[in-house]
This record gives C-alpha cells, structure tokens and sequence, in this order.
C-alpha cells in the first residue's frame, strides 16, 4: 500500500512537473515579445519627437543638429523666428508693389522653439519634449545622432540617421520583467516562469532594431513606418 501511495505522490508530481515546463515554454515567448513591444513603442515615441525637433532646427539653421544635447538646449533654450504680414494687398496688385508702396510690411516675431515644437507635430506633446535624449530602460544612454549629405552638381540635401540596436532596446530586461515594486507572489511567479529570459537567445533572433532616418535617401522616415 505505502508502494503504490508513493508511486501515485510520484506520477502526481512528474505531471505538475511537466505541466509547469509547457505553461514556461507557452510564456516566455510571448512575455519577450510583450516586454520588446512595448519598449519599441516607447523608443519610436522618443525618435518620433527627435524627428519634430529636427525638423524646427533645420527650419531655423538651415541644417540639422549633429548631437542630441544640441537639440535639447534648442528645445530648451531656443527660440524660432515667425515673420508675418500685416496691411491688405489691393486686387490690382502683386505683393511686391504692396510692399514698395508701404500698403503691408513684414513683422518678425520669435517664439520659444518649444512652442514651435508641439505647434508643427500633432504626435509630439510638452511632456514628450522631457528626457526624450535618453534610450528608454538605457540608464541614461542617450541617442546618437549620424549626419550626412545627399550631393550631385546641383544640390546637396542635409541627412541624418539614429540606430537605436537591439541591444539597447532590451537592455535591462529582468528589471522589467520583476521591478522593485513587485508583490513576493508576483517575484515567485516571475523567478519560475521569467527567469533567465534576457539570455534565451532564440527569442531574440526574431525581433529587429529601429532607427529613425537615413545618410542615402532624402528621408525621415522610421523603419517601422
């Protein structure tokens, strides 16, 4: 009787054991694709903004900005010029003649380039323009910014690319499978199903780096656009 009592403890425990390794096999994959999705949101958020920034430097300097300290002293720190009319152009007159006559004249008014900012990107909010220099999850790496130039005998048009690799995007993964924060349970319950997942490599292998813009196309567009 004892035999067969351990013998079935035995089968109970083989089974739980199994059990537990399929329900691990089943959540891993799908936590690391959880946690890469949503820090590659949280990174296309932050090259989303870059973008808008660029594009207000270039307007003002006529080039962009080779570093991303110098973006954010701009965004800080820098003003943008806004020239208006004021008068009225009679109908028998081109805006030329108006302006020789006097009938309208141009005013220049600046304004912080952080207003300019928000004001020309709908994606790109006050809060977004805090810390967007730094890689999500990077401890304070920031993005690098390359610059280039697209040439012929005609033109040459100002480009620039940021790379944000694989590396950086999962960097610190375990911090954000068990943050500080979490409950003993939610500890345990991550130790046997997450444990050691940064390093499970298969996962990995099928997920890509963002950049944002190009050093050979006149482009500004993201990879994931």
């Amino acid at each position: 009787m004892k035999v067969k009592t351990l013998f079935n403890i035995l089968l109970v425990l083989v089974a739980l054991g199994l059990a537990l390794l399929a329900t691990r096999s089943i959540l891993r994959p799908e936590k690391y694709k959880f946690v890469y999705n949503q820090r590659s949101e949280e990174v296309r958020a932050r090259l989303v903004t870059i973008r808008a920034v660029q594009a207000v430097y270039r307007n003002e300097f006529k080039k962009y900005a080779g570093d991303i300290d110098t973006l954010v002293n701009f965004v800080n720190n820098g003003v943008v010029q806004i020239i208006k009319t004021s008068g009225e152009i009679p109908d028998n007159m081109s805006e030329e003649a108006a302006f020789k006559a006097g009938l309208i004249k141009k005013i220049v008014e600046t304004i912080p380039a952080k207003d300019k900012i928000v004001e020309s990107d709908p994606n790109v909010s006050y809060e977004n323009l805090k810390n967007f220099e730094f890689i999500p999850y990077g401890d304070g790496k920031k993005f690098e910014i390359q610059l280039g130039k697209i040439s012929s005998k005609t033109y040459e048009i100002p480009v620039y690319r940021i790379d944000v690799p694989l590396d950086d995007i999962l960097a610190n993964l375990d911090r954000t499978i068990t943050p500080k924060e979490s409950s003993f349970s939610d500890k345990i319950f991550n130790k046997v199903f997450y444990s050691g997942l940064a390093e499970e490599t298969q996962f990995k292998a099928k997920y890509r780096p963002l950049w944002l813009g190009s050093l050979n196309d006149a482009s500004t567009s993201g990879s994931w656009e």
